[in-house]
């Protein structure tokens, strides 16, 4: 009876840690430089989890609001929907980037870098 109880204590353990690492979505490391006219004036970063937008807000003169949402699509390209509203001017570009390797979008004399990592990888 002391082996069964055993057993079924340990198979409960063991199906609530593979439970626990089934619904924990991916995370990321997303990093930007924000310009204007070719001059830097910020370079925000953000952990932010899969599917889940993540927001950073900085007032003054040279603040912005920068919200990022990212979906993996394959181990070598990652969707970044983002949303830029400046004292420069806004975007929302959606973008596919490579992990590692940094991505550009230019308007109206703004200029959004991207660099994406994946957490543990």
């Amino acid at each position: 009876m002391r082996i069964v109880l055993t057993f079924f204590i340990m198979t409960l353990a063991l199906l609530a840690s593979d439970a626990s690492q089934a619904v924990q979505p991916a995370a990321y490391q997303v990093s930007a430089t924000l310009s204007h006219a070719g001059k830097p004036f910020a370079a925000p970063m953000v952990s932010v989890q899969e599917g889940k937008p993540a927001r950073i807000e900085v007032s003054g003169a040279e603040g912005y609001t920068f919200t990022v949402t990212v979906t993996d699509l394959a181990p070598d390209r990652i969707k970044v929907a983002a949303t830029l509203d400046s004292s420069h001017g806004a975007m929302a570009p959606t973008v596919v980037v490579r992990p590692g390797e940094p991505a550009s979008v230019v308007t109206g004399g703004i200029e959004l870098t991207l660099t994406v990592l994946r957490h543990g990888g």
